[in-house]
């Protein structure tokens, strides 16, 4: 068996006394090497990468803890400017510029539930779900081509609608 494929002994190979078995085997064993191989490569690379991603997010952390730092200063340094621009006193400017972050917060809640209303929820996982129940229960085929075939009727109380994975139901008579 060569232990290293393409720096073996030449000739090798093509030797006349080896059997169609030794060469099968070979080939078995190199590419189940091979396998390994990349396998260990895929591991190796996962790491590093792993490693990459897990620094990158101390640094968006650390990014985050600044801002947030930057945003206060911000706030306090509006407060005072709309203070001596507008002549307000300074828990006034300060309370307008709470007002302004608590503006913000409203719409940023205002968009997160007009998201959350337009979700569908697991549309698809449920028909396939539900077309997998029904196969396994026996009222509706496989499909081979296409769209499920029920085998039996069913009723609305008793279990999954066939119309609603688009199956076309069959009677038993």
């Amino acid at each position: 068996m060569v232990d290293k494929p393409g720096t073996g002994r030449p000739g090798a190979a093509g030797d006349p006394e080896r059997s169609i078995g030794e060469l099968v085997t070979d080939a078995t064993d190199n590419l189940s090497r091979l396998v390994k191989l990349e396998i260990r490569l895929a591991k190796l690379e996962a790491k590093a990468d792993a490693v990459k991603i897990g620094k990158s997010i101390g640094e968006f952390g650390a990014a985050g803890v600044i801002l947030h730092l930057v945003a206060i200063l911000f706030s306090i340094t509006a407060g005072f400017f709309l203070a001596e621009v507008f002549g307000w006193q300074y828990w006034t400017s300060f309370l307008a510029v709470t007002g302004f972050y608590l503006l913000i917060a409203l719409i940023f809640i205002l968009v997160a539930v007009i998201n959350l209303r337009r979700r569908q929820g697991l549309a698809r996982t449920a028909i396939t779900t539900s077309r997998l129940v029904g196969i396994l229960r026996g009222e509706i085929r496989p499909p081979r081509h296409g769209g499920a075939t029920a085998v039996t009727e069913t009723t609305a109380a008793g279990g999954a609608s066939s119309a609603a994975g688009g199956a076309t139901a069959v009677t038993n008579d």
